[in-house]
C-alpha cells in the first residue's frame, strides 16, 4: 500500500534552544531502550529547528519516515545521525573562530555540581577507542559539548553565586538526580506523572485519553511519561493541563478529565491509590511519646539537660538563657502564657472560674499560647468569654487572621513569575485539617504535589533523621505533622515550589509565626537547575509575599560550608546569642551542627 496521493503529517515543532538535549538523546539513543526518550528527542528537535533545520516526510509506501536537513544543505535519515552532525559542525564553527573575538557559551553537564573532567560525559556510554565516524559508539568531547549552542544566543546560563541547597542539610548527594540509578538525571523529571510511574501505578507510555463536550465523548488519545502526555494527533509532548486544554475539556483538576484506556481508572484515582499506599506503608504513629526528650530542643545535644513539667521537652539553661537551675517545678517557654509568663495565672485551682482562666488557648497562625483569664483582663486583646472553645480556630490579632486567609486563598494556584512558563506554587496538607471534602481532587493535588516536592528534597540531599525519633524530619515538615513534643510538632508549615511545565524545580518549606518572624528550614534545588537562578526567584517569590504579610524576620538554620552562600548572596546574618534567646518561645525547626542565620525584611527593625 502506497501512501502517494495522501498529504503528510503536519510538523508542529518550534525552535527553542536547548542544546544539551542534543547531546543527551544521541547518548541515550545508543542505548537497545529508547522508549522513555519522547520528552528529550522533542528538546533535540526543538533545537535542531532553532538553528535552521528544516524537517520534511518520506514517503515510504507504507508509512512516513522524517528526514532531517542542516542548514549546510546535507540531509540526514535519523535523529540521532542528525544530533551528531550537528555537534560535529558546531565544533568546526567553533574551531575557525576559536582565535576571534567571539566566544562561546558553555553548556552545564547534566549534573551542575560537578563539571567533567574529561572527554566522557556524566550519563553517557563508556567510550571506546574507535574511529570518530564509527556512528554506534561515537562520544562527543568536553569541548565540543562546550561549542553546542545556538548562534542567536541565550545558551548560556546565569551565575548565580547563591544558589545553594537545603539549608539545613550538610552533604548533598553525589549520585544521579535519579533515585533510578537505570536512569540519568535528565531522564527523570519531578512531575506528578513521573511520581505515579515511580510508584507503580500507572505504566510509562500507557494510553490516555480526554473526554468532553456535551457526550463526553472521547477526543484526544495520547501516550504517558515522565514529563507529560504525547498527543497522538500531533506528536507533541503536553503537560496535562495543556492537554486537557488541546482536547477542550474541562476538569478540574485536569487529571480528573483524563483516563487510562487499559481500566478507565482517572489519574485523579490513580493520585488517590498512590496516596493511600503511601499512608499504608508508613510507619506508625505520626506523635511521639510522652517521655522527656533526651536532648536539648535548641542545640540538640544531651548532657545535662532542664525538664518541662508539663510537656516533654527538655532544655540546657545555657541555651534558654538561665545562669542557673531554677528551684522547683519548672516549665518551658512552650508551656507558658505569652502575657504573664508563667503557667498559671490564679493560683486558686480550686476555685471554677481560676480553672477557666488558667485554660490555655493557642493562635492557629502564630502558635503563641495564652490563659483565657489573662486574655480577659488585658488591654492589648478583645475580650474573651470564658466559655471560648479552645478547639476552634482563633487568632490574637487581626494581623495572624489575615495571614491565616491570605495564606490558605493562594493554595494550589499557580503564579506565573519571569520567563520560560515558570510558576511558583503554594501547598500546604490538608489531610489532618478539619476540610474532608475533596469532591474536586483539590486535596488530592495538593498532597501528590507535596509528594513530588519531598521527592527533590530526597534526591538533593542525604535524608535528615531524628536521633532521638529515628523519623525523617523533611517528611514530617512537608506535611505539617503534629507531635506533642515541641520541637517534633511541625503543624503550620507552608510548601512553595517553582515549577515549569509541571516539573518541580526548586522546593522550600516556610512556617510564619504571625507578624515577628517567618522561619525556612529547608530550601533544595534540583542538580540540573543550578547556577541558573532558580533558587534565587523562588526566595525573592517568598521573601514578597513575606512582606506583603508584614513579616518582619526571616531565619534559616545553614550548614557550616553553605552559611557564605546565605550571607553573601540573600543577604543573611549570623545570628548571635542574645538574638537567639528572643525566639527562645517560637518552637523553630532546627538541625545538627547548624548556625542560625536571620534577616530583616522590614527595614529598619528593632528587637524588643
Amino acid at each position: 500500500m502506497s501512501l502517494t496521493g495522501k498529504p503528510p503529517p503536519e510538523i508542529r515543532i518550534e525552535g527553542e534552544n536547548c542544546p544539551r538535549a542534543v547531546v543527551e538523546w544521541y547518548q541515550c539513543s545508543a542505548s537497545k531502550d529508547q522508549r522513555h526518550d519522547f520528552d528529550l528527542s522533542l528538546k533535540a528537535k526543538k533545537h535542531l529547528v532553532s538553528l535552521g533545520w528544516i524537517f520534511s516526510y518520506c514517503d515510504k509506501k507504507t508509512r512516513w519516515e522524517l528526514r532531517y536537513k542542516s542548514p549546510s544543505g546535507k540531509t540526514y535519515i535519523s535523529l540521532r545521525t542528525a544530533c551528531k552532525a550537528c555537534i560535529e559542525e558546531n565544533n568546526k564553527d567553533s574551531s575557525s573562530t576559536s582565535n576571534g573575538s567571539h566566544q562561546s557559551l558553555p553548556v552545564a553537564s547534566p549534573s551542575s555540581a560537578q563539571q567533567p573532567t574529561s572527554s566522557k560525559v556524566t550519563g553517557g556510554r563508556p567510550r571506546r577507542r574507535k574511529k570518530p565516524s564509527d556512528d554506534e559508539d561515537w562520544t562527543p568531547t568536553s569541548h565540543q559539548l562546550s561549542n553546542l549552542v545556538s548562534p542567536r544566543g541565550g545558551g548560556g546560563r546565569r551565575r548565580d553565586s547563591g544558589e545553594s541547597p537545603n539549608a539545613a542539610r550538610k552533604v548533598t548527594r553525589e549520585r544521579s538526580s535519579s533515585d533510578n540509578p537505570n536512569l540519568p538525571a535528565f531522564r527523570n523529571p519531578r512531575t506528578i506523572l513521573s511520581w505515579l510511574i515511580d510508584n507503580n501505578v500507572v505504566a510509562q507510555e500507557a494510553w490516555v485519553f480526554c473526554c468532553g463536550g456535551k457526550d463526553n465523548e472521547l477526543v484526544k488519545r495520547g501516550k504517558l511519561f515522565r514529563s507529560g502526555i504525547g498527543c497522538h494527533c500531533c506528536d507533541s509532548l503536553l503537560t496535562l493541563s495543556q492537554f486537557e486544554v488541546h482536547a477542550g475539556c474541562k476538569g478540574q483538576p485536569p487529571s480528573a478529565s483524563i483516563f487510562l484506556e487499559h481500566d478507565t481508572r482517572s489519574l485523579l484515582d490513580c493520585q488517590n491509590q498512590a496516596l493511600m499506599m503511601i499512608k499504608a506503608n508508613n510507619n506508625g504513629d505520626n506523635d511521639h511519646h510522652h517521655e522527656n526528650d533526651s536532648i536539648c530542643s535548641i542545640c540538640l545535644k544531651g548532657g545535662f539537660i532542664l525538664l518541662c513539667d508539663r510537656c516533654p521537652a527538655s532544655f540546657h539553661a545555657e541555651c534558654i538563657g538561665l545562669d542557673h537551675v531554677p528551684p522547683g517545678d519548672w516549665f518551658c517557654p512552650s508551656c507558658s502564657c505569652r502575657i504573664c509568663n508563667r503557667p498559671k495565672c490564679r493560683e486558686d485551682s480550686s476555685r471554677q472560674e481560676s480553672h477557666l482562666a488558667n485554660n490555655f488557648i493557642a493562635c492557629y497562625q502564630c502558635h503563641r499560647r495564652f490563659h483565657i483569664g489573662c486574655l480577659a483582663a488585658s488591654r492589648d486583646f478583645a475580650f474573651l468569654e470564658m466559655e471560648t472553645d479552645c478547639n476552634e480556630l482563633w487568632f490574637c490579632n487581626k494581623a495572624c487572621e489575615k495571614i491565616f486567609l491570605t495564606l490558605n486563598s493562594m493554595l494550589g494556584k499557580p503564579i506565573l513569575v519571569g520567563d520560560g512558563n515558570l510558576t511558583w506554587t503554594l501547598l500546604t496538607s490538608l489531610k489532618n485539617s478539619n476540610n474532608d471534602n475533596d469532591d474536586d481532587g483539590y486535596i488530592t493535588e495538593m498532597e501528590s504535589k507535596l509528594n513530588v516536592a519531598l521527592g527533590v528534597i530526597h534526591e538533593c540531599f542525604e535524608p535528615i533523621i531524628d536521633p532521638v525519633f529515628g523519623r525523617d524530619i523533611a517528611a514530617d515538615i512537608m506535611f505539617s505533622r503534629y507531635s506533642w513534643l515541641p520541637r517534633m510538632n511541625f503543624t503550620g508549615f507552608y510548601t512553595v515550589i517553582l515549577e515549569r511545565n509541571d516539573e518541580v524545580i526548586s522546593v522550600a518549606n516556610t512556617r510564619i509565626y504571625g507578624q515577628k518572624v517567618a522561619e525556612v528550614p529547608l530550601v533544595a534545588t534540583r542538580n540540573q537547575y543550578r547556577n541558573q537562578g532558580m533558587c534565587r526567584i523562588l526566595m525573592d517569590q517568598l521573601e514578597k509575599l513575606l512582606v506583603k504579610l508584614g513579616v518582619e524576620r526571616l531565619l534559616l538554620p545553614a550548614a557550616p560550608n553553605l552559611i557564605k552562600f546565605w550571607t553573601n548572596s540573600f543577604g543573611f546574618a549570623k545570628m548571635t546569642h542574645s538574638d537567639q534567646y528572643y525566639y527562645v518561645g517560637y518552637p523553630l525547626a532546627n538541625f545538627p551542627d547548624t548556625t542560625l542565620c536571620h534577616k530583616s525584611l522590614k527595614q529598619p527593625l528593632m528587637l524588643c
